[in-house]
C-alpha cells in the first residue's frame, strides 16, 4: 500500500487537537450524535441459473430451471479497544427470495424484504477531534454476505453458529486492540491486519454444518464509523485499498470471501459483486447508507 505524504502534514494539527481534547467533555460518547446505518442488496442478476438442468434444450430440473436468489447476511459490530463490545446477528430473507428468475434476468429488490437490510443502530461516527478524546472509541460494523439460492432446507441455523463464532473472534481481536495514532492509514491497516486472525478463529470454532440451500460465494463489507475530516481521509486511503480474499479451509460453509469493500459514514456508497459457485452465477448490487 503506497504511502501518502500529505497525511504526514496532519501531525501538527493532531497535536493541537490533543491539547483541545484535554479540555473536552469526558462523558461517554463525547456528545456525538448517533446515526443509524445500513447495508443492503438493491438488485440481483442471474447470469447463469444454479438450478438449470437441461436435456436436448428441455428443462429437466425439478421444480424448474430458474433460481430464487437471496442474500443471507451476518451483521457484526465492535468497538476497537473495548473488550466484550462485539455482537453479531443474522438477517435471513430466504422466504422472501424473488421467485423463478431465469438466466439473464435482473430483479430490483430495493424496498422489499429481499434486500436483506442489515441495520446498525446508534453508531457514533468519529472525527479527528472526537478520537483525540480517549473516552471515545472507533466502531467498526460489517456484513458477511452469503449469495444464496433457495432450495429445500435453509442455512439459518448454520449462519447462527457462524455469527456466534464471529462475535467471539471480534472480541478476541479488534476489541482488544488499541489505536496507536489518529491516522487514516493506521486505522485501515489495523482493521486489515486483523481480518486474517478473525477468520482463523472462526474456522477453528465452527461446527460441521449440514447441507442446505446452495451458497454461490461470500463477500465481506466493512464500515468504519468515521465522519468529517477523518472520514474523508479514510475514504482516500480506501480508494486504493483492495479487499483481501479470505479462504476458509476444509468447509464449503461458511463460504470463502471472494470480494468485498469498505465504507465510512461520510455518505452512501454502492457495491457490486459477482458470485460464482455451485454451478451458477449471480451478480448482486448492494449499498451502504443511512438507515
Amino acid at each position: 500500500m503506497k504511502s501518502r505524504a500529505w497525511f504526514a502534514g496532519t501531525a501538527a494539527v493532531l497535536a493541537l487537537m490533543g491539547l483541545v481534547a484535554a479540555c473536552a467533555p469526558t462523558a461517554p460518547g463525547g456528545g456525538i450524535a448517533p446515526v443509524n446505518w445500513s447495508f443492503k442488496g438493491t438488485s440481483v442478476t442471474v447470469n447463469d441459473s444454479q438450478d438449470e438442468i437441461r436435456l436436448f434444450g428441455a428443462c429437466i430440473a425439478i421444480p424448474s430451471c430458474e433460481d430464487e436468489p437471496y442474500l443471507l447476511n451476518i451483521g457484526f459490530r465492535v468497538k476497537i479497544g473495548v473488550p466484550g463490545s462485539a455482537s453479531a446477528f443474522v438477517v435471513n430473507p430466504r422466504t422472501d427470495a424473488p421467485e423463478n428468475i431465469g438466466a439473464g434476468q435482473t430483479v430490483n429488490v430495493l424496498g422489499t424484504a429481499a434486500e436483506s437490510k442489515t441495520t446498525f443502530n446508534g453508531v457514533q461516527p468519529m472525527d479527528v477531534l472526537d478520537l483525540a478524546n480517549p473516552v471515545n472509541k472507533l466502531e467498526v460494523v460489517g456484513t458477511y454476505v452469503w449469495s444464496s439460492e433457495e432450495d429445500t432446507i435453509g442455512n439459518g441455523l448454520a449462519a447462527g453458529s457462524v455469527a456466534g463464532a464471529l462475535e467471539d473472534a471480534l472480541n478476541a481481536t479488534l476489541a482488544q486492540q488499541t489505536l496507536s495514532s489518529i491516522d487514516a492509514n493506521t486505522i485501515v491497516n489495523l482493521i486489515l491486519g486483523n481480518i486474517g486472525g478473525i477468520f482463523a478463529i472462526v474456522a477453528q470454532n465452527i461446527p460441521t454444518l449440514g447441507l442446505g440451500d446452495d451458497v454461490l460465494g461470500g463477500g465481506m463489507y466493512i464500515g468504519i464509523g468515521a465522519r468529517g475530516t477523518l472520514g474523508s481521509a479514510i475514504d482516500a486511503v480506501l480508494a486504493s485499498t483492495m479487499f483481501p480474499n479470505v479462504a476458509i479451509p476444509i468447509v464449503d460453509l461458511p463460504p470463502d470471501i471472494t470480494g468485498g469493500g469498505f465504507y465510512t459514514m461520510t455518505g452512501s456508497k454502492s457495491f457490486s459483486q459477482t458470485f460464482t459457485g455451485g454451478g451458477g452465477q449471480h451478480t448482486w448490487n448492494m449499498a451502504s447508507g443511512p438507515a
